[in-house]
């Protein structure tokens, strides 16, 4: 059961699909540099958070030496810290005099400075939560960085999915990335998906004396470079599966590389953790009976 050519076919797609996501994720990683996409995101989330579409305070936000300093000269931050951003603010609602320390009273009458009126109710309940301790105020205003934070991460997350998937798309027609083809290709080709396991169960089993998953990962991005017959490609010398399709053959090619774009939306993480559990209970095989159990039982 364990060893059948479902289970091999099954390893060999989940293979496929890890390389894919692999390449794509590292595509998406170009596109989020050039884009400066993670410190967008951030500007975002904190200009929706304090709700401030004219960037009056914001910008003044990030300029703040204790951000801006974070940062290479001439770029923005792609992460600033609940400690830093709470300070910032502080310093842009209630700039501390020469040689005075910064009071709750000052940071009240600030907080009129900001732009939204919910925005003005929420960080005034903050610091009145505080019962007039600054540094509990601080620790207030971080926790509502720190909530928000999160939400902005699952949108950094939605968009970085997005790309993947476009990219992913384009990458599965260009080299034909097709998963009714790529199950074709290996139940019936008993040589290379024996191949594809093979390699498969061998990245599977690094895994395990690696110190993580990371390098893992790397040594699948090597096998990308490296790998001279994967079930996927073009081959415009006949008709075959790997050929160009005809009449009605093309609504299952589209359906195969929607398949396979939609797994590699999924992440390599998500492929790498299902290989590693697949190759197990393949390798794992089918238990002996317990010695103990009496004959017939």
């Amino acid at each position: 059961m364990f060893n059948s050519q479902v289970l091999e076919v099954a390893t060999g797609l989940i293979f496929v699909f890890l390389l894919l996501s692999v390449a794509c994720s590292g595509i998406k990683e170009v596109i989020a540099r050039v884009s400066n996409m993670r410190a967008k995101t951030l500007e975002n989330g904190i200009r929706t958070m304090l709700a401030d579409p004219n960037d009056a305070i914001t910008s003044k936000l990030l300029q703040s030496h204790l951000i801006a300093g974070t940062a290479p000269p001439g770029e923005k931050p792609s992460y600033v810290s609940s400690r830093n951003f709470a300070l910032a603010l502080f310093d842009v609602l209630a700039p501390a005099a020469p040689g005075q320390s910064r009071t709750i009273q000052d940071l009240k009458t600030g907080i009129a400075n900001l732009p939204d009126t919910r925005v003005r109710t929420t960080v005034l309940a903050l610091i009145d939560s505080a019962q007039g301790n600054a540094d509990l105020a601080r620790q207030r205003v971080e926790n509502w960085y720190d909530d928000t934070m999160d939400r902005v991460s699952g949108w950094y997350k939605r968009r970085a999915q997005q790309i993947i998937f476009v990219v992913g798309l384009v990458l599965c027609v260009l080299l034909n990335g097709d998963t009714l083809m790529i199950v074709h290709e290996l139940w019936n080709d008993e040589a290379l998906r024996s191949a594809v396991v093979a390699e498969a169960q061998e990245r599977a089993s690094a895994a395990t004396v690696t110190s993580g998953k990371d390098d893992s990962l790397a040594d699948v991005t090597q096998y990308i470079r490296d790998a001279s017959a994967p079930p996927i490609g073009w081959s415009f010398s006949g008709n075959g599966a790997r050929g160009l399709p005809e009449s009605w053959g093309w609504l299952w090619k589209i359906i195969g590389i929607l398949m396979t774009s939609v797994a590699i939306a999924m992440g390599a993480p998500f492929w790498f953790d299902l290989l590693n559990k697949i190759v197990n209970l393949r390798l794992t095989g089918t238990p002996p009976p317990d010695s103990r159990q009496p004959a017939g039982a």
